[in-house]
């Protein structure tokens, strides 16, 4: 991501870079709009499930590979049993998005924090520059996650 490398530099990274808020009335009913021209083509939305305000879209999203699981954290971390045993597939915890408009702490230029829902100020992940490790095991480089815990999945 070219933001994060910006970043690492020490340069400041415009608002314009940052991801429109999802969570705008206007963006939010162009985009039903859009989707309701295209029939069932619905977009997954992710909300607060506090207060219910869209925090991010599908297309916000950043896919990475799932990593090994619990083999990929350190020996203390793991527990025990037949490492071969790979019946169990996990899913991630979290989403990982690109840096949106609404994430107040990462625009005023910290390298780490926590995220909370710019209505609410529940707290819904962290994020950091340097990256973060999912719960998969992969690394994610510069990482904003959000805990899907603490958000519900629905269609605009």
């Amino acid at each position: 991501m070219v933001s994060g490398e910006s970043y690492n530099r020490g340069e400041k990274i415009e608002s314009s870079k940052f991801g429109a808020d999802p969570g705008l009335a206007t963006e939010v009913s162009s985009e039903v709009e859009v989707a309701s021209n295209l029939g069932n083509n619905r977009t997954p939305a992710y909300r607060c499930k506090k207060c219910r305000r869209v925090v991010a879209l599908q297309e916000n999203v950043v896919d990475h590979i799932p990593g090994e699981g619990e083999t990929s954290f350190e020996w203390r971390k793991r527990k025990s049993g037949n490492p071969y045993n790979k019946s169990e597939e996990s899913e991630c915890s979290s989403i990982f998005v690109e840096p949106l408009q609404w994430m107040t702490a990462v625009k005023e230029g910290a390298m780490e924090g926590k995220l909370s829902c710019a209505h609410c100020e529940a707290r819904l992940g962290f994020f950091n520059w340097s990256g973060i490790q999912c719960s998969c095991g992969s690394w994610i480089t510069p990482a904003f996650q959000i805990h899907k815990s603490r958000v519900d999945i629905s269609t605009v």
